[in-house]
C-alpha cells in the first residue's frame, strides 16, 4: 500500500477550489464575486497542475510541464479586480481591463511550440531540466526568455498587484468616515488581513524561489504555502457570505427623506434598516440602490459643478429615469438629493475630523462641493429647516 505525503491532499483541493470558484462565477449579484470566482478557478487549476509537475510525476505526464508558470501571472491582476469591484461595486466593465491579463497572453504564446511538441521530445527537455537539478533551467531551447527569468517577472508582477491593491485599500479606508467604517468592520478586516497575508506571502516566495537554492527539483509541501491564504480566504467567506454584497451603506439620505415623508424629524442617531418604498416599483428602487451607493463610494457629489446629465453618464443611466425615481421614491428633486450628500458629508467631517471643528462655515461649504456660502446657506434652510450657524453650532 502507497503511502501518502501532505501534498496528495493537493489533488482534493484543486477541485474543493475549482468548484468554489465555479460557484462564485456563476452567483448572481456584483461583478467582483466573478473575478473571485475566476481567481479561484485558475488556483484550483494551478494547485491541479502543480500536483503532477512533481519529480516523481513529471516524466509520465510531461504534456503538464510549463502550464503553470502562465496561469501565476493571473493571481495578481484578478485578486486586484475582485478588490476594486467589491469596493465600487457600480462601476462598469471596462474593455481596457484586458490589458492586465496581457502577461498571460504572451507568455501562453511563448509556449506555444512547447506545447505542441510530441511527448517524446517533453521528456527529454524535462530529463535534461532534472539532470541540472532545477526545474528553472537557463538552458532551455524552448521560450523567448529563460524559466528562472520568468519567475522573477512572475514575483514582480504579483508585487505590483498587491501593492496597488494595498494602496487603494488603505486610501479607501482613510477616506471613509468613521462610522462607516465601524459598520463595515468585518469586511475591513477581511480585506486588511488578506493583504496582511499576500506580504507575508511575498517574503516567503522571495527566501523560497527568488533566491537562489542548490537543489530545486524537490518539491515538498511547503512549496505550497502560498494557498493556505486561499484556504482562510475561502473559510472565512464560506462563514460571513454577506461580504460578497460589498460595503453596506449607511443610507443618511434615505434617512433624511423618510423624516420629511412620515415628519419624524433629525433621523442622525437613528438606525434605519430598509430604505421606504412609495411606489413598490422595483425598477425604481435598484436604480436608487445603484445611485445612492455610487454617491458614497465615490463622492462625486464633492463636485461643485455636478450635473444630472454627468451622473447618468457615469451610471450609464438615462437621466429622465433617475430623475423620476427621485421624484416618485423620495420626493426630491435632483439638486436636493446632491445638497444632502453634501450636508450629510460635512456633518461627519465636523463630527469626526478634529480639523474640520475649527472651519469657519464659508469654508465647510467649500469643502463639502457647494460652490458659494449662499448656495449652501439655501440649502441647509431648505433641507434641515434652519441656518448653516445652528445646524452646524454643536459641531464647531
Amino acid at each position: 500500500m502507497n503511502s501518502w505525503s501532505p501534498v496528495d491532499y493537493l489533488i482534493y483541493l484543486s477541485f474543493v477550489f475549482f468548484a468554489f470558484g465555479i460557484s462564485l462565477f456563476l452567483k448572481k449579484g456584483l461583478i467582483a464575486t466573478k473575478f473571485l470566482g475566476l481567481l479561484f478557478i485558475v488556483l484550483g487549476l494551478q494547485t491541479f497542475l502543480n500536483y503532477y509537475i512533481r519529480p516523481e510525476y513529471l516524466l509520465q505526464y510531461p504534456h503538464f510541464f510549463r502550464t503553470v508558470s502562465p496561469l501565476m501571472l493571473t493571481i495578481g491582476p484578478l485578486y486586484y479586480l475582485f478588490q476594486q469591484y467589491l469596493l465600487y461595486p457600480e462601476r462598469k466593465l471596462n474593455p481596457a481591463l484586458s490589458w492586465h491579463f496581457l502577461p498571460f497572453a504572451l507568455h501562453v504564446i511563448e509556449y506555444i511550440p512547447f506545447y505542441l511538441l510530441p511527448a517524446e521530445l517533453k521528456i527529454l527537455e524535462i530529463k535534461e531540466m532534472i539532470s541540472e537539478n532545477t526545474l528553472y533551467t537557463i538552458h532551455s531551447k524552448y521560450g523567448w526568455i529563460t524559466m528562472r527569468t520568468h519567475i522573477y517577472i512572475r514575483f514582480t508582477s504579483f508585487f505590483i498587484y498587491v501593492s496597488l491593491s494595498f494602496i487603494d485599500l488603505l486610501k479607501y479606508y482613510l477616506s471613509s468616515s468613521k462610522s462607516f467604517i465601524k459598520n463595515n468592520h468585518l469586511i475591513v478586516f477581511w480585506l486588511f488581513s488578506n493583504m496582511a497575508m499576500k506580504f507575508i506571502v511575498l517574503g516567503l516566495i522571495v527566501y523560497k524561489y527568488v533566491i537562489p537554492e542548490k537543489d530545486q527539483i524537490n518539491l515538498p509541501w511547503k512549496d505550497f504555502f502560498y494557498l493556505v491564504e486561499y484556504v482562510l480566504m475561502m473559510l472565512f467567506m464560506l462563514f460571513n457570505p454577506k461580504l460578497l454584497y460589498g460595503p453596506s451603506l449607511k443610507g443618511l439620505v434615505w434617512q433624511q427623506a423618510l423624516g420629511r415623508m412620515e415628519g419624524l424629524g433629525e433621523l442622525s442617531n437613528k438606525k434605519v434598516h430598509s430604505i421606504k418604498i412609495v411606489s413598490g416599483l422595483e425598477r425604481e428602487k435598484a436604480l436608487l440602490e445603484s445611485l445612492n451607493r455610487y454617491f458614497e463610494t465615490e463622492r462625486i457629489f464633492l463636485n461643485p459643478n455636478l450635473t444630472l446629465i454627468e451622473v447618468a453618464r457615469k451610471l450609464k443611466m438615462k437621466p429622465r429615469l433617475i430623475r423620476i425615481a427621485l421624484q416618485t421614491e423620495m420626493d426630491i428633486s435632483f439638486s436636493d438629493y446632491v445638497n444632502t450628500w453634501r450636508i450629510q458629508f460635512a456633518e461627519e467631517q465636523c463630527r469626526e475630523n478634529p480639523k474640520w471643528k475649527n472651519y469657519k462655515l464659508e469654508v465647510i461649504a467649500l469643502e463639502s462641493g457647494f460652490g458659494t456660502r449662499q448656495s449652501f446657506n439655501s440649502a441647509v434652510k431648505k433641507i434641515k429647516g434652519v441656518s448653516p450657524g445652528q445646524y452646524f453650532s454643536e459641531f464647531l
